[in-house]
């Protein structure tokens, strides 16, 4: 049931009086600048102010509604979880110099360096630049701040802020990569999500709770788990896991597309396999890699040899093309022509170069995107017309 409107007020006002007052009339209520008017509608407002407290209250109490810090409040109330702070970004900078340093020297921890706009990141680890050379010394840095505008590109950290002791004169600085990591504080839709999905990620070790555990870390946009097969279509012991931060989103269609970035992007994917600890299970590896996942289906048309169990062959059929989609790297082509080789590696199947009936042909992704697939979406057929498959389930029941 909706919460009435000030009009509604109004109107219920305006008959209560009319109906004790016959001295009144219907015009002199609702003409605006009366005396009547005036106190009619002074009710109203006063209603109308209790009734938008009330709604407020009313939001407050859904996981739909409530927002900012009433939805923080119902989260932590009734799942404990927090909303994400915006994240710093993570960087690596390097110190050269022009002529050799006659001396050793240390580069503490916490050194502060600037960008030329003012931007300012300090050194999470300490290093030591050696006697008698140039450099670089790479060192892993932070902005001082959080929030997707400390984001920085490649050689925009090029000042030294900190007295740095023993240090020469020549001494510089320099990223050699962008960074990675930064974002703004968990927007409320994010955070509904995330609780949405508390009950269940209740269980560890699911493909649901590392997704999930994994966009809890501060700066991760997206996550998506993948689970490593067995021939025989059975799970392997290792997974993948592959997400994304707000600067990947951006670089996807930059041209060109600054493939080093990956590299870059190794201090976050390590934030988040450390969180990974008490969520994965015992023995089982969990791969972090950065990248935007593109989900492929593929449509196979088989032929059998005979004697085969066709809907065991066309299983492991389709597990082949899982796994070769799955091991693909960032940015690396889906290829028919490979797709038939690991079509030709499975027992039982009469490979001829037509049994991949889509894509029509390569799929290549972006350098920062990379191509996954899962049994659910690998369909097989058969084009013998004497043969018919049961369905694209695990005939075999694992």
């Amino acid at each position: 049931m909706d919460f009435p409107t000030f009009d509604e007020i109004f109107r219920v006002s305006r008959d209560e009086i009319l109906t004790k007052n016959s001295n009144l009339s219907l015009d002199a209520v609702e003409r605006e600048g009366t005396d009547v008017n005036a106190l009619v509608a002074g009710q109203a407002a006063i209603g109308d102010e209790v009734i938008g407290q009330l709604v407020e209250t009313e939001a407050s109490l859904f996981l739909d509604s409530a927002e900012g810090e009433k939805l923080d409040r119902l989260v932590f109330d009734r799942y404990q979880l927090l909303r994400k702070p915006a994240s710093s970004a993570l960087a690596t900078v390097e110190f050269t110099t022009v002529t050799p340093v006659p001396s050793s020297f240390s580069i503490p921890i916490g050194t502060r360096l600037s960008t030329s706009d003012g931007r300012q990141f300090l050194t999470l680890v300490a290093s030591t630049f050696l006697i008698g050379t140039t450099g670089p010394v790479s060192v892993a840095v932070r902005s001082a701040l959080a929030g997707l505008n400390q984001t920085v590109k490649k050689d925009q950290i090029t000042s030294v802020v900190s007295s740095i002791t023993g240090s020469p004169s020549d001494l510089a600085v320099n990223n050699p990569l962008a960074s990675s990591g930064a974002d703004n504080a968990e927007q409320d839709e994010a955070l509904r999500d995330r609780a949405r999905r508390f009950f269940v990620t209740a269980r560890r070790g699911t493909i649901f709770a590392i997704e999930t555990l994994a966009l809890a870390v501060p700066g991760v946009r997206t996550a998506f788990a993948f689970e490593a097969l067995s021939p025989d279509g059975r799970q392997a012991i290792s997974n993948q896991l592959l997400i994304t931060d707000a600067f990947t989103e951006t670089l996807i269609d930059v041209s060109p597309t600054p493939v080093s970035y990956q590299l870059q992007t190794q201090l976050l994917a390590q934030i988040v396999f450390n969180s990974l600890v008490d969520t994965r299970a015992m023995g089982i590896f969990i791969s972090v890699t950065l990248a935007s996942v593109i989900l492929q289906g593929v449509t196979l048309g088989l032929r059998f040899q005979a004697g085969v169990n066709v809907d065991l062959v066309a299983f492991r059929a389709r597990v082949a093309i899982v796994n070769y989609t799955n091991a693909l790297a960032s940015g690396e082509t889906w290829e028919v022509s490979k797709a038939l080789d690991a079509l030709r590696i499975v027992p039982g199947l009469v490979v001829t170069g037509g049994e991949i009936l889509s894509p029509a042909g390569d799929v290549v992704p972006q350098a920062l995107e990379v191509i996954r697939t899962t049994t659910g979406l690998v369909v097989a057929s058969t084009i013998q017309p004497d043969t018919a498959l049961q369905g694209n389930t695990n005939p075999d029941g694992v």
